[in-house]
């Protein structure tokens, strides 16, 4: 019974243990879950469906174009047709009345009239309409591509944001590792003072500087919390939810970014390139259309009436239905503009040949950022390489001053600067380390293999 109990005992605690589990994140999980709920992803994701759905609308306009009409009339008053009166000139002159006037009135038409048909409509030739889809079509891909920019955008600030958090957390870190040094210095001391082999104010000086180091390191605290609520933004988090993110692990930095691996520039891999060759296309489009307005257009119509007229709503003998129908075709040919059709032509030649200013500048633009990035990566790398040593040194110049003191050599200035030295090289190492990530991931986005990141 025992037994049981402490079995089930076991597993209520193992339970209790799995629900307050709180999940971590490593960069991959942030970045699948920013562009599953990023609002501003989602925003291009409707830009993108309803350039679709113009595209289609263009298209529409291709096919068959049906309506219908339907129509009932009442008479209230008749309309009436004016005529001479050959009614009384056709009588024998004995007969004729002459008196008569000259023109008489007769009425025209039935009290009610009623109709339904169907009209259908059919382009045939309009090379503007078929310009027009073929510009709808470039449109979407310009949409497209512009959603997949807002894609990388957002995977590249939850990375550079993911790394802060690491830096940082890796800086509180330090900070603890540097109070935990203190506080067994202040036991030693404390124990020495009760002793009578040091001064209070030695003592005090250095509760002083542990004080001041716990409320720096509350203040790093506090940033990452802030950090991560600009990352929990970011993601499409509700900010009110908790986020943990995977430890930073310095020695996986140059297993990571292997530099070797983007040295190769082709401009074809990233999206504003792209981009620019649809406005180009675009713009080839807008210049086709400014000339297609000198072309002939050819529609076909088809229409179908069924009349009905009746001077007693439609029944009687004065109830008449009878059918009609017409088919044609009808050209427009454009004659003359006023010119206006080869201003437009000029005008998207001048669009098209800016449009390739600019595929050259972006070019050259695009080269430039990604050897920046190039230069930056590896001096950060440079700088990780310095910092550590640097931080090394730091400790054990801490390490041996801490000794020194206690054997009466070294001074409690001495102490004080050798941990502020301390602190200063832990603190650095730690920007550098967030320095070398943000590096990583602008080149990244300059070699166009941004979304690697997500894999």
């Amino acid at each position: 019974m025992n037994r049981a109990r402490t079995i089930l005992f076991t597993g209520l605690i193992c339970m209790c243990a799995n629900i307050g589990a709180q999940q971590v994140y490593d960069l991959q999980g942030c970045l699948k879950f920013a562009l599953e709920n990023n609002h501003n992803i989602r925003k291009a994701q409707f830009d993108k469906e309803k350039s679709a759905q113009a595209r289609q609308e263009i298209l529409g306009a291709l096919l068959p174009q049906v309506s219908g009409t339907g129509n009932l009339n009442y008479n209230i008053q008749k309309s009436r047709f004016i005529m001479p009166n050959f009614m009384n000139e056709f009588l024998p002159p004995g007969m004729q009345d002459p008196n008569a006037a000259k023109y008489m009135t007769i009425e025209m038409g039935t009290n009610y009239t009623a109709g339904i048909g169907a009209v259908l409509n059919q382009q045939i030739v309009n090379l503007s309409l078929f310009n027009a889809v073929d510009i709808a079509r470039t449109a979407e891909e310009l949409t497209s591509l512009a959603a997949e920019a807002r894609e990388e955008d957002v995977i590249s600030q939850t990375a550079n944001l993911f790394y802060a958090i690491q830096a940082t957390e890796y800086a509180a870190g330090m900070f603890g590792r540097s109070i935990e040094i203190m506080d067994s210095v202040l036991i030693s001391m404390e124990t020495s003072y009760a002793s009578g082999l040091i001064r209070k104010v030695d003592l005090d000086r250095l509760k002083v500087t542990r004080t001041n180091m716990s409320t720096q390191r509350a203040s790093v605290i506090n940033a990452v919390e802030v950090q991560k609520n600009l990352l929990k933004l970011q993601m499409g988090m509700d900010i009110s939810e908790q986020l943990e993110i995977e430890k930073i692990n310095p020695e996986i930095f140059d297993i990571q970014t292997n530099i070797g691996d983007f040295q190769d520039f082709d401009p074809n891999l990233q999206t504003s390139y792209k981009m620019l060759n649809r406005q180009q296309n675009l713009q080839q489009l807008q210049k086709k259309a400014a000339i297609y307005e000198n072309f002939p257009v050819l529609t076909a119509m088809i229409n179908y009436n069924y009349t009905g007229v009746s001077d007693e709503f439609f029944r009687g003998e004065t109830n008449y239905w009878f059918g009609s129908s017409m088919a044609a075709l009808n050209l427009r040919i454009p004659l003359f503009g006023g010119l206006s059709r080869s201003s437009k032509i000029k005008q998207a030649n001048f669009e098209l040949l800016k449009v390739r200013e600019d595929e050259a500048i972006l070019k050259q633009s695009l080269s430039m950022a990604h050897k920046n990035a190039l230069l930056k990566l590896e001096d950060s790398r440079n700088a990780i390489q310095i910092q550590k040593a640097n931080m090394a040194m730091a400790e054990e110049v801490y390490r041996v001053t801490e000794r020194n003191y206690s054997q009466g050599i070294a001074s409690m200035s001495d102490v004080l600067n050798s941990n502020s030295s301390l602190i200063q090289a832990q603190m650095s190492y730690a920007d550098a380390l967030n320095n070398f990530m943000k590096a990583y991931v602008e080149l990244r986005k300059a070699s166009g293999t941004i979304r690697e990141l997500v894999r």
